[in-house]
């Protein structure tokens, strides 16, 4: 396995150049205190630019929150996988949540695998169910949401990915109501056994899965020694230095 990664999520919590500069400064002079640990930062596309040179010479990455599923051309307000490779962004998170909850279909996602891939950037494909369902359906929703967006992804892409799953039923809530690791743990298998079925045990192995949903110091622990997650996908938290700081250090013990 690789070395646990965390990713944060900034969405639209920071609003200015300044800010995400500061933020990166801060996480840099501390990055000793979290060495083993991969982070990536994904800023909204106008701090982009700011992020990348307050991380350039630093382990920090910096991702993209998402991308057009078009090429180039006449799509305005679009932003292009070529654009964020262009101006600096190494990762980009696809299938988010919210852009699903927006309207983005599983083609769509798949369509911006591709495009991610041609362009050379990494990927946190991001997958999960609305609710749990008793008979189980959850599962193979999960299921073929995962099988369609690879779908746009061939062998020699599965060094780039990275699988983010958010269980969507426990995003914004406390730690105590939030998803437990056992109701984790099931769902983590699934997704490893058809990484495993695509590109084979040695590479999927290597693919880091990680956990969205209302993560912070007081669960982080837990979800990573008893879930079988290899990181997390961090929203709000990642905005505060302090709470990411947490939340680096319990996935490196």
């Amino acid at each position: 396995m690789k070395k646990p990664l965390v990713v944060g999520n900034w969405k639209m919590y920071l609003e200015s150049p300044e800010a995400a500069t500061a933020l990166c400064s801060a996480l840099r002079r501390r990055a000793a205190s979290f060495s083993g640990v991969a982070l990536a930062l994904a800023a909204p596309s106008p701090l982009l630019p700011a992020t990348v040179t307050a991380l350039k010479g630093s382990m920090i990455r910096a991702a993209a929150q998402g991308l057009s599923l078009y090429e180039a051309g006449a799509h305005t307000g679009e932003v292009s996988a070529a654009m964020l490779k262009n101006v600096g962004a190494s990762l980009v998170l696809i299938g988010h949540s919210e852009r699903r909850a927006g309207g983005e279909s599983d083609e769509a996602v798949r369509e911006q695998v591709t495009r991610a891939r041609a362009a050379g950037l990494d990927i946190v494909l991001c997958v999960g169910e609305g609710q749990r369902d008793p008979n189980g359906e959850h599962f193979q929703f999960v299921a073929a949401q995962l099988a369609s967006a690879l779908d746009g992804l061939d062998a020699s892409g599965a060094g780039a990915l990275a699988i983010a799953y958010e269980p969507v039923w426990a995003i914004g809530k406390s730690a105590e109501e939030a998803a437990r690791p056992a109701d984790i743990e099931g769902m983590i298998i699934l997704i490893r056994k058809i990484l495993t079925e695509r590109f084979g045990r040695p590479k999927a192995a290597r693919i880091p899965i990680l956990y969205g949903g209302s993560v912070d110091g007081s669960n982080a622990q837990a979800l990573l020694a008893e879930s079988g997650v290899s990181g997390f996908l961090v929203g709000r938290a990642s905005t505060n230095l302090e709470s990411l700081m947490e939340i680096l250090k319990l996935c490196k013990k």
